[in-house]
């Protein structure tokens, strides 16, 4: 595509509504080059600011010794797995295992956030709406009661002219002085109750309100726009408790429709025999299906058992609850797949991030944490040599400290060297203009 550009006049007004037009904009593009900056390369290898992300955070607080510390931390984790996959540790049987694992979580999870989670925005005006509730207040007195006909006594009173105060008596509310029940943001204050207090003037009280077993005649002793707190000291908070609402709506929709569309059904019987008792069980009911997808895809009685089981004497949830937990992400990686979701930039990210962590804990469990581990003579030899730090303790009391001891000590000094060794090897090129923009940078 050919961009073509047409010069013409502008005033300098229009240049700057031009300019505050696109400056938002700029802001955000500015920031994701920033993380695609490259932080360091190791024999080729090109590692940003996003990849170093993934693993670390940067909090306000730290000084730049922390996060440079963070940042070598980094570049030593990223030389290990350079070297690992020299080493082919990516084809280690058990990185592979693990991965797999992994991988059917992060594509789940992903997808699950990019079609809800990521898709749910608060605007300030509405963040606006919630903290007005919040601080617009009543003050409110109570007369409660539990028989209707003692109900229809005091409304009558009421509506005759008789003070609240000389009704209190009837009140089952003994606790209170003078009915005083304290004051309450709209937004904590049931509908019905909201309703009738709205229509009702300050010092005056309501007529009677059916709530439950009880029926309430409440007094506004006071309506007032609470002072505290500030929207700016609560608005985060209001964000994150909408999001979250909003979030757990659209994960059910969510569901409920992954679930329609799979036509899962549940069989009754087979999840009844969940219920009995062990010695009751027999290998007909082993055979029954439990849930099926697709009107072709069959779960028995047989293939769960022993995890619904074990999980349902823990938690005593139903067995069908226990088995959604594990269908629905079954569904949801279904559906990612079918999507080619797997080949999303995002879910690839997250993958190889994933892949280099289970590379680089493998071989640092290979290279440093085993080979530091001492053998039993070389405790008993550490405890005769160090005899006067440990008066009056016998060995066998204290066997298990040592030995951690001496493999902390033996892990500091193999770490120190293996990446001393690596960063010798591969000399990593490490770009200071992004590290200095790091040190430096508010979060």
């Amino acid at each position: 595509m050919t961009l073509k550009f047409v010069c013409v006049k502008l005033s300098m007004k229009k240049i700057m509504s031009i300019h505050k037009l696109f400056l938002p904009l700029l802001v955000v593009l500015v920031g994701c080059t920033f993380e695609n900056q490259p932080l360091v390369t190791i024999d080729g290898d090109r590692y940003t600011v996003a990849d170093f992300r993934q693993n670390f955070k940067l909090m306000p607080e730290e000084d730049s010794v922390k996060r440079m510390e963070k940042i070598d931390a980094f570049i030593d984790q990223m030389l290990v797995v350079k070297e690992a996959r020299e080493r082919g540790y990516e084809d280690d049987q058990v990185v592979k295992a693990a991965f797999e694992t992994h991988r059917k979580d992060i594509i789940s999870r992903t997808y699950y956030e990019e079609n809800v989670v990521n898709k749910i925005k608060i605007p300030d005006s509405e963040v606006r709406k919630v903290y007005a509730q919040f601080i617009d207040q009543y003050h409110l007195a109570q007369i409660v009661v539990d028989n209707d006909s003692l109900a229809q006594y005091i409304q009558g009173e009421l509506q005759k002219g008789m003070q609240f105060d000389s009704l209190l008596k009837f009140s089952l509310d003994t606790l209170t002085e003078g009915g005083d029940i304290g004051s309450f943001s709209v937004m904590s204050l049931p509908e019905e109750i909201l309703t009738a207090i709205k229509k009702t003037k300050e010092g005056e009280v309501t007529d009677a309100i059916k709530f439950g077993a009880y029926t309430y005649f409440l007094k506004v002793i006071e309506h007032k726009k609470s002072d505290t707190p500030k929207f700016d000291e609560v608005k985060e908070n209001i964000r994150n408790n909408l999001m979250r609402e909003r979030i757990t709506e659209a994960g059910e929709k969510f569901v409920a429709e992954l679930l329609e569309d799979a036509t899962v059904e549940f069989n009754q019987e087979g999840l009844d025999v969940f219920l009995k008792p062990d010695s009751e069980i027999t290998e007909e009911d082993l055979d029954k299906w439990v849930v099926k997808k697709h009107d072709t895809s069959y779960v028995y009685v047989r293939t769960v058992k022993e995890s619904v089981l074990n999980q349902f004497r823990r938690s005593n949830l139903d067995p069908k609850a226990l088995i959604e937990r594990v269908l629905v992400p079954d569904l949801i990686y279904d559906q990612a797949l079918e999507r080619h979701f797997d080949k999303n930039a995002t879910v690839k990210g997250k993958l190889k991030n994933t892949r280099d962590l289970l590379v680089y804990q493998k071989f640092y469990s290979d290279e440093v944490l085993e080979k530091a581990a001492p053998d039993s003579l070389e405790v008993v030899e550490y405890y005769k040599e160090h005899k006067d730090a440990y008066k009056d303790k016998e060995l066998s009391d204290i066997f298990a400290m040592l030995q951690n001891t001496i493999r902390t000590s033996r892990a500091d000094t193999m770490r120190e060297k293996l990446f001393k060794t690596l960063r010798d090897k591969y000399n990593p090129e490490i770009n200071q203009t992004t590290v200095t923009t790091l040190l430096k940078e508010e979060k």
